[in-house]
């Protein structure tokens, strides 16, 4: 054997006992996640992997040690109960935006006639927590909030945070300048300690999620037809060239992967694609030019739109003859004007390849991803770029 061959059989050799060596290094990493996850499933896993885990994958010989990862957090005891913790924990109340006579009416059955004189916010405070303690649940996310059901009309959406009411002035806004879209109705809105305390009207459905499974085709395209005729009107309405974003000066945000806002004034659809690749992420800026690259010029129109469109945000009914009705589109945390492309973009952002629904078949031809293919596709790659950094 020569020496060029002996050399490349040592190199090979070299080169293999060090694939083994990544290999037993992803696995000890591998088996510390499974460890943390089995001790606490809500464990931060960027906690558990070492922070110079790119560097010593990439710089690892066949003699480095085995892995040594950071400690992970204890796990923390079980969380109270959204309602049960809000109840102990806010003491301050304020009107944001004016009661309706409904909810008015609604909230005086919790008052205590011949009690002592209180405070009227208080008074106020009382009142909630005795409404959110004695109100039945139709929906919870322990991390973001609860809606409650107050009577046979309203209900009381009840949402962590109070530096945004994009979700209330919009429904302000559809009351007044489009009745006819089947969104609820806004009755008052008050800041509630650390969260807000949205009044609707209650939709006396269920979500096209839930009814997805049992319809026939024939269901769904009525449905898509009746979608397409609703956004078809709710893009009829134009911002002329005013701020875009939240009708109350809100601003745009795009939240799907991590929350992304800017209270800056953007009035345009090139102040507003700009915004879209300011997202935090460690792209090259190589990267983000060649994406926008394929980017086609957008026209000037921006309309209203929802932001958030998919099944679980659609009520429907069936009728007297067992037709499915379209009875509500909920949840407008996203929406204000912007670029008409934009609810396009936004449509299927939960599909991905294990995705087992054939809702895709059935979208809104006004909004689908069909009239901007290419624009859905960019902002598909720049959402995984921004989840990979």
């Amino acid at each position: 054997m020569d020496d060029q061959a002996r050399y490349r059989d040592a190199f090979d050799l070299a080169e293999a006992e060090e694939v083994v060596a990544r290999v037993k290094f992803n696995q000890g990493v591998i088996e510390k996640l499974q460890v943390a996850l089995k001790h606490n499933p809500e464990v931060n896993l960027l906690s558990v992997i070492p922070s110079d885990y790119k560097d010593r994958l990439h710089g690892l010989t066949t003699t480095t040690a085995p892995p040594k990862l950071k400690s992970y957090p204890k796990p923390p005891g079980r969380r109270p109960d959204f309602c049960v913790d809000l109840v102990a924990r806010a003491s301050t109340a304020t009107i944001v935006h004016t009661l309706s006579d409904a909810t008015t009416l609604f909230l005086a059955k919790y008052l205590e006639p011949d009690g002592p004189f209180q405070d009227p916010t208080q008074c106020l405070v009382m009142v909630l927590k005795r409404m959110i303690s004695d109100s039945g649940k139709l929906w919870e996310a322990q991390t973001r909030g609860v809606v409650l059901k107050c009577g046979d009309n309203l209900v009381a959406k009840i949402i962590r945070g109070n530096s945004d009411y994009t979700e209330y002035t919009s429904l302000q806004y559809l009351a007044e300048h489009a009745p006819d879209i089947p969104a609820p109705k806004p009755h008052g809105l008050i800041r509630f300690g650390s969260v807000r305390v949205m009044f609707m009207t209650y939709i006396p459905s269920i979500t096209l999620e839930q009814a997805w499974g049992t319809l026939t085709h024939d269901n769904k395209v009525s449905i898509q037809q009746q979608l397409d005729g609703i956004f078809c009107k709710l893009r009829k309405l134009k911002n002329d060239g005013q701020r875009l974003g939240g009708v109350g000066g809100e601003g745009v945000k795009e939240g799907h992967l991590s929350p992304h806002h800017s209270a800056e004034i953007i009035t345009t659809p090139a102040q507003f694609e700009d915004f879209r690749f300011s997202a935090d992420h460690r792209a090259s800026t190589s990267w983000i030019t060649f994406l926008r690259s394929f980017l086609p010029p957008s026209t000037e129109d921006c309309v209203f739109t929802h932001g958030d469109v998919r099944p679980a945000n659609i009520m429907v009914k069936t009728d007297d003859e067992n037709n499915y009705i379209v009875s509500g589109i909920i949840d407008w945390e996203d929406s204000g004007f912007y670029p008409d492309y934009f609810e396009s973009t936004r449509l299927l952002f939960t599909f991905y390849m294990l995705s087992d629904t054939d809702w895709y078949a059935y979208l809104p031809a006004c909004i689908s991803p069909a009239r901007h293919p290419v624009r859905w596709l960019v902002s598909r790659l720049w959402e995984h770029t921004i989840s990979w950094s």
